[in-house]
């Protein structure tokens, strides 16, 4: 905006106006009618649907998405507006609750939002199992295709649960898990019994766990699997669930020691001191987070690989052409890639950052690499670029242990012509130190259309990374 001297002025797109703009206000009473789909007292915020505003026909039937207007008795005003003397009805069809964008933010991991409409934007947060803009629609369970577990394994969510005591101290009481479905509706398990050997009355911990979550209503866990391991005889004990039957993004269950008012039911049973006490630490992590969309769906048909550690099997020390971005290589499962195999994962990783206007070759590919200069000369070598390749592997169906629910583990790949023969895949981050083919796990490559980028290096302003050149 500028002034009639054309003065360019700042801060200027969101004045101070009456009713904000969005309303007429009621000179009898002093209250703004405000114009449909605003709200608020000087109607300074968005509307949440309701019967009134929905666009859901089911939702608004029967009744207007506007009401007369009190301005003038008996008459419509200049416009079709709602006044604040008739508040909406069924606000988010009584399936959820109204929200400003920065409130849903918090709720989704913690997000902040902090723009100028932090507070005025709002919309729907839907109760578990409704969704859309109004949450008047039911939402059906969710499932595994089976045919998406005929091509690849499918990843669920793995989570790892420990107790473990100090000193002598031996491990007693009970707890409880509260579980969180895809919909992010909760549900408490029974009480769990605790020993320190992980074995009561003959039983794994793990079979008290797994029918603790079957039992849980309406089948809301139909399928898990659960691993457990013992911590120094019987200091406490470890176990790993596979939610094998609930596909999709979960939140993380909860440990619940406090069954019995404020006092925690998680024992030493040395000295019957609980939980609270430091005695006893309780471990909680994700150790594998499911997946509701699948950004990795294509298998490079032909060949399988394996990912090692660019390092000396002696003394696990760097190999010489290891640097930031390049600890590791892509090798075949019994000898280095042949020429027609890396033809095959070239056109398979094909473009990395939708220009092929710079891809190279026969194979129409990005290499995914930079070329950095140092010290007097000066020396050349690459680097990992702005935009590798982003790759998932898959174990093999011959692998030991194998299930479709072994879950695939991501990489970041470039290449480097320059780098030592059967070692030009370069692997910008590894899952273990497994440097020796027999070691490592074989495994089909899945490729995703997607793009990352890395958009910068080190601790100086000026270190963005430059973008693929025509060398790829």
């Amino acid at each position: 905006m500028s002034d009639t001297a054309g003065t360019r002025l700042t801060n200027t797109a969101h004045a101070y106006a009456e009713c904000s703009n969005k309303g007429l206000c009621d000179r009898k009473t002093g209250e703004c009618e405000c114009l449909s789909g605003y709200d608020g007292a000087a109607c300074n915020r968005a509307s949440c649907p309701s019967k009134r505003t929905s666009a859901n026909s089911q939702v608004s039937k029967g009744l207007s998405s506007n009401i007369q207007s009190p301005v003038k008795k008996g008459m419509r005003s200049s416009f079709i507006g709602r006044s604040n003397h008739s508040p909406l009805k069924d606000i988010c069809s009584k399936h959820g609750t109204c929200e400003s964008i920065a409130e849903l933010a918090a709720l989704d991991g913690n997000n902040r939002y902090d723009l100028w409409d932090h507070d005025v934007s709002m919309a729907c947060k839907c109760d578990p199992g409704y969704g859309g803009p109004d949450c008047a629609e039911r939402q059906c369970l969710h499932g595994i295709d089976p045919l998406y577990t005929d091509d690849v394994t499918a990843r669920v969510t793995h989570t790892t649960v420990s107790f473990e005591t100090t000193g002598n101290a031996v491990l007693s009481g009970e707890y409880a898990l509260k579980f969180y479905d895809t919909y992010g509706e909760d549900y408490i398990t029974d009480a769990l019994p605790l020993d320190g050997t992980g074995v009561i009355g003959g039983d794994d911990h793990c079979d008290y766990v797994v029918a603790a979550f079957k039992a849980l209503p309406n089948s809301v866990v139909p399928d898990i699997e659960c691993t457990q391991t013992v911590i120094d005889t019987d200091r406490g004990f470890e176990y790993t669930l596979a939610f094998i039957g609930n596909p999709g993004i979960l939140k993380e269950i909860e440990v619940i020691e406090h069954l019995d008012g404020a006092r925690s039911t998680i024992l030493d049973s040395t000295d019957n001191h609980p939980f609270d006490d430091g005695q006893i630490t309780i471990g909680l992590y994700t150790k594998v987070n499911g997946e509701s969309d699948d950004y990795f769906p294509t298998r490079c048909e032909g060949i399988t690989v394996k990912v090692l550690a660019d390092s000396a099997d002696g003394d696990d020390s760097w190999n010489a052409d290891v640097r930031p971005g390049s600890i590791g290589y892509l090798t075949g499962p019994d000898a280095d890639l042949t020429a027609a195999e890396a033809k095959i994962l070239k056109r398979c990783l094909s473009d990395s950052d939708w220009d092929s206007d710079n891809n190279v070759e026969v194979a129409n590919w990005d290499k995914g690499f930079v070329v950095e200069a140092d010290g007097a000369g000066p020396t050349t070598y690459n680097m990992i670029g702005a935009f590798p390749h982003g790759i998932k592997v898959v174990p093999k169906e011959t692998t030991t242990g194998y299930s479709k629910f072994s879950y695939g583990q991501y990489y970041l790949v470039w290449y480097d012509e320059t780098a030592t023969a059967g070692k030009e895949f370069r692997v910008a981050n590894l899952h273990d130190g497994n440097n020796l083919r027999s070691e490592a796990v074989e495994s089909y490559v899945y490729t995703t259309t997607g793009i990352v980028q890395q958009l910068g290096y080190g601790n100086e302003a000026d270190q963005e990374i430059a973008d693929n050149a025509s060398a790829g």
